[in-house]
């Protein structure tokens, strides 16, 4: 069957049975110290999450299968959507049955682009530190942003969590009523070039096969 690109969940990151997984916001900073001893940094583009992907000892047979999957992409040409695999639900809800049905969105956006009011929640929702978010935006073509829960909130009886903190901040596009999903939390990466190592055959196996990801906007 042939491939559409960007490759959803389903057809790659749902694929790759990790064994380590290093998942980051990348920082683009300069720094420089004044005459005064005031240490200065300012923000040279936006963060973007980053990965590091190593998989886990497989057969030839199915390292074969996943290096044409990855070898699919062309290098660093197509996208892939992929999860962090240690939160593809929220903390409280590791199942993501309590969510299920319900259909969150953006009510309302605060002024400094890294909080939110998050309405249609379960009455009672709980929301950890750690916990993450995707949503598709932007006319056109469709940009995904994904976004980490700062801290500890929980929905009111109606359903409304109000004080939401995230990280990375919000870009341009993002607006209210937009809708949020909690279930394999997405971003669109790329494979950083020259990053993609297919493992070693060892007897009947094959091991060490890994990337680097960079988040594409």
């Amino acid at each position: 069957m042939a491939l559409s690109h960007p490759l959803n969940a389903s057809e790659f990151a749902n694929k790759l049975r990790i064994q380590t997984v290093r998942w980051w916001l990348q920082e683009y900073q300069e720094s420089s110290m004044t005459g005064g001893g005031d240490f200065l940094v300012a923000d040279l583009a936006p963060r973007l999450w980053r990965a590091d992907v190593t998989l886990i000892r497989m057969s030839h047979d199915d390292a074969a299968e996943v290096q044409a999957l990855i070898e699919s992409l062309d290098g660093s040409i197509h996208a892939f959507n992929l999860y962090d695999p240690r939160n593809r639900y929220p903390r409280a809800d590791p199942n993501g049955t309590l969510i299920a049905g319900s259909t969150p969105i953006i009510s309302s956006l605060s002024s400094n682009n890294k909080a939110l009011e998050i309405s249609d929640l379960p009455a009672g929702y709980k929301l950890s530190g750690g916990d993450m978010f995707f949503f598709p935006y932007g006319s056109g073509t469709q940009r995904l942003a994904l976004h980490r829960i700062v801290s500890p909130v929980t929905a009111n009886g109606a359903g409304v969590a109000s004080g939401v903190e995230v990280r990375p901040h919000f870009r341009p596009g993002v607006a209210t009523g937009i809708a949020l999903d909690f279930t394999s939390p997405v971003a669109r990466m790329r494979v950083v070039p020259g990053t993609f190592d297919p493992g070693t055959a060892r007897g009947m196996i094959t091991e060490g096969m890994s990337f680097q990801a960079q988040q594409v906007i």
